[in-house]
């Protein structure tokens, strides 16, 4: 092993992982990624950021590490790819003998000579960059083994803008048109991390690779079109104490904001122990080949956490939300295979983005809770969005509690009082409503006869009573045994 552990950042790691998975595409085909292949090893030779890493003595050291990590826990030697070594190599003896010292497992010459070619600032660095990856290439065709993470950045405080909304969703689908993305979800699938969610059934006659690959493109396809929100940290809380408790009335169409979504919380929602805490979420409807006309509309739904990448998020999680569901169907089954109270944290991340899916669409169903402010993004920005597809034009939707208003109690029918009689009950004082959820009834008319439909309907904080009396005390009454 090397004497000393280099510690990589997740750009560095990143890096690596992007020329190992070009290397890839360009062994299998050579004359279609040649030209691909020599951009990426000169970009990662002469690329990189001195406080984010990812500069290229910084990838060759991390993807040496690597190597040596595919001898130790698969018996993948590097000896295994010397035709290739011999075919890059046989011109320029300076690399070929610093691939010799990593064979030799002489980590400080290896090191070393690295440095030096990195101050050398010629094609050294970029030929070295090739033959590490070629290796990878040879030694893992599918991209399949797992990559050795030296994480030695920690995670930023959680504070997005609105304005980066944008920009994370075309860097997001940037990163879902990368190879290494649909290789590093066909690992996931391997360990079966992602069967439980994503079947095979789902997807016949597909392997891992396809199968990640097709998931990928439906996520890249799914946020070049989405709409952009933005919640504000009231909203967040609100939505996380409505996901605190079981939604009663079922999902409707109307109360999903757009057909297809991408929405950042302006606050972490924690919502499972020992998982990255949920700080957006993408939706659309779950397009599965072969699917019968006459089944219910689903919705695939992605949940991201905060990561050290940039943009600093990650897809999370996975579920599949069905019209006219109350709780999220999927995570029912994965109960069994749970304890009560992980399957109850699992579903809260689905049950915090439905809960602010209420709030924004109130207003379709009844009074409405939120005001919605747009920020336009910048027409440069724009064109560079279309260059990579994206048909939504930027505007973020700033969604914030609307401002609470007092209420003022009016009689009910037929229940006026004149001064002669009792007074009301509510004229001694004020008191404070407290938010709550109510299943409201949309056809009270049809509600004995079972024709009616129900929404669920948030009803924020406000006071009621005369406007003139002062707020009553709070009294608890304990009742002993």
């Amino acid at each position: 092993m090397p004497s000393a552990v280099f510690i990589a950042t997740q750009a560095t790691t990143n890096a690596w992982r992007h020329l190992t998975a070009v290397a890839r595409a360009f062994h299998r085909s050579p004359a279609l990624e040649s030209d691909r292949y020599v951009r990426t090893l000169q970009q990662t030779a002469t690329g990189g950021d001195a406080v984010k890493g990812g500069r290229g003595f910084e990838v060759a050291l991390f993807g040496a590490q690597q190597l040596l990590q595919f001898e130790e826990e698969h018996g993948l030697y590097i000896e295994e790819a010397t035709p290739v070594l011999n075919d890059l190599l046989l011109d320029d003896p300076k690399v070929y003998a610093a691939v010799s010292d990593l064979v030799h497992r002489d980590w400080i010459t290896f090191e070393r000579k690295v440095g030096d070619f990195q101050r050398a600032g010629g094609s050294m660095l970029a030929t070295l960059l090739s033959a590490l990856s070629g290796i990878a290439a040879v030694l893992d065709p599918d991209g399949t083994l797992p990559t050795l993470m030296l994480n030695g950045v920690e995670t930023a405080p959680w504070s997005p803008r609105p304005r980066q909304v944008a920009e994370w969703r075309r860097q997001l689908v940037a990163r879902l048109d990368a190879p290494e993305t649909a290789e590093g979800t066909a690992r996931e699938f391997a360990e079966e991390h992602l069967t439980a969610l994503f079947p095979p059934a789902l997807f016949p006659g597909l392997d891992h690779g396809a199968r990640a690959r097709l998931l990928c493109e439906q996520e890249r396809d799914r946020l070049r079109s989405a709409r952009l929100y933005y919640a504000d940290a009231d909203t967040t809380a609100i939505a996380t104490r409505k996901a605190s408790k079981p939604r009663k009335s079922p999902l409707d169409l109307q109360r999903v904001p757009s057909p297809s979504g991408f929405l950042v919380f302006d606050q972490p929602v924690d919502y499972a122990p020992g998982w990255a805490p949920l700080v957006a979420a993408s939706w659309s409807v779950w397009d599965v080949p072969g699917r019968r006309e006459n089944k219910p509309t689903q919705w695939s739904l992605t949940l991201y956490g905060q990561t050290t990448s940039s943009p600093p998020i990650g897809p999370v999680g996975f579920e599949r939300l069905t019209i006219g569901d109350v709780l999220n169907k999927q995570y029912e089954e994965l109960a069994e295979k749970h304890t009560e109270r992980d399957a109850k944290s699992v579903g809260f991340g689905s049950r915090a983005v439905v809960a602010c899916w209420d709030l924004i669409t109130q207003e379709r169903v009844g009074k409405g809770v939120v005001d919605i402010a747009e920020e336009q993004r910048k027409p440069v920005k724009v064109r560079a969005d279309r260059r990579r597809e994206i048909s939504d034009d930027g505007t973020v939707r700033l969604v914030s509690i609307r401002g609470r208003q007092a209420s003022v109690p009016r009689p009910r029918p037929g229940k006026e009082t004149d001064s002669t009689g009792p007074g009301r009950r509510y004229d001694r004082g004020r008191w404070m409503v407290h938010e709550h959820t109510r299943d409201h009834c949309m056809h009270p008319a049809l509600h004995s006869s079972g024709g009616c439909t129900h929404q669920d309907i948030t009803i924020l904080d406000y006071p009621k009573g005369p406007a003139d009396k002062p707020f009553l005390d709070t009294v608890y009454v304990v009742k002993g045994e």
